[in-house]
């Protein structure tokens, strides 16, 4: 009965959008439900399930519009109500596969895979390289020790990073082999509502002499939005893919990336790189001032150095950095000048001019 109804879902599927709605797919349209969808990754993977023939459900408060792919909201089912309060939208329905990027607290995921375990066959949860209990070493895989919430902390009220631990444990206790955990490091790209990549095209774009960070050879790691998000869909249309996937870029030297921005932006931008000492002087902070990098030393030496061999021979691929950054500068120039005016990470300009000044005042 549970593989009847799915076909008929499927069926359903196909006479809404026609013979083509699984060109380019796996030619098995799915019922995927996403818990989220309208924020960064959520609007990337409404569209490429859609473009491969799947029949999309999204559960959401019903409060925020998708950024981007808004046509594509048109086609989907919308789902309303909270995941601390009200999941009656989803009791008695059945999915192939659910996709959970919106928990970051583990009372949530114990209440959707308690209500969801025998009704869909796969969940996939979106985790974040952050469940790690740190970055002491290089090349950190999935087996790594992950961040424990303390005996005395409710669950919802510990760190992030524990938290996210704790909800991977409630996936696997619902779903076994058929739980999918996929830890992302930083997100970057088209659609990046925290800034925290997104700082380095504009500041380049903008030219002149950039405060850069510690040395060009420091390792820096992120994954493009949209390679993530199809990555994600591919994951879950068919089993066999269960387990844990750390999902961040590969290890590339900070250098690089920053003159791969410069090239595909013809920006005229020269690099000055600034000590990690000095930078801590003119409390100049890492990741938050100095985006996507962390000291790589130390606590945390592994942070930019994480393996993705396992997430690789999954099939998770990586388009080029210079497409990313064209991208980003392109969808950040269509915000409105407000948005723009107030980035949410970075180095301030008058903050790095002064920096910058001081650096080469040194005797």
């Amino acid at each position: 009965m549970k593989s009847s109804a799915r076909a008929g879902g499927a069926l359903g599927v196909l006479g809404a959008f026609g013979s083509a709605a699984c060109a380019g797919g796996t030619g098995d349209p799915l019922r995927i439900l996403i818990l989220g969808g309208t924020r960064f990754i959520g609007p990337h993977q409404v569209k490429y399930a859609l473009d491969r023939g799947h029949e999309v459900s999204i559960f959401t408060r019903g409060q925020t519009e998708p950024p981007f792919h808004q046509d594509y909201f048109d086609r989907v089912e919308h789902l309303i109500g909270d995941r601390t309060s009200d999941l009656s939208a989803l009791e008695g329905r059945e999915w192939d596969a659910v996709i959970d990027n919106s928990a970051s607290y583990p009372s949530w995921v114990a209440s959707t895979t308690e209500l969801l375990r025998d009704r869909v066959d796969r969940y996939l949860f979106v985790s974040s390289i952050s469940a790690y209990a740190d970055f002491a070493q290089v090349g950190i895989d999935e087996d790594y020790h992950v961040g424990q919430l303390s005996p005395t902390e409710g669950e919802d009220d510990g760190a992030y990073g524990p938290r996210k631990a704790r909800c991977e444990q409630y996936t696997r206790d619902a779903f076994g082999e058929n739980a999918i955990i996929v830890r992302p490091g930083l997100i970057i790209g088209p659609g990046d509502n925290t800034d925290r990549w997104t700082y380095w095209p504009v500041r380049v774009a903008r030219g002149g002499e950039v405060l850069a960070p510690n040395t060009p050879a420091d390792p820096v790691q992120n994954i493009d939005a949209r390679d993530l998000s199809e990555w994600i869909v591919r994951l879950v249309e068919t089993p066999g893919h269960g387990g844990t996937y750390n999902a961040t870029g590969e290890i590339r030297q900070f250098g690089d990336m920053l003159e791969e921005i410069r090239g595909a932006l013809e920006a005229d931008a020269t690099f000055t790189w600034v000590s990690t000492e000095f930078m801590l002087e003119q409390e100049v902070a890492p990741w938050g001032h100095m985006t996507n990098w962390t000291p790589p030393e130390g606590e945390t030496v592994g942070m930019n150095q994480v393996s993705v061999a396992a997430a690789i021979q999954a099939g998770l691929a990586f388009r080029p950095l210079t497409d990313t950054a064209r991208h980003t500068i392109e969808w950040w120039n269509s915000l409105p000048e407000e948005r723009r005016a107030a980035p949410q990470a970075g180095l301030p300009a008058d903050k790095e001019a002064e920096v910058l000044a001081s650096w080469h005042a040194r005797a």
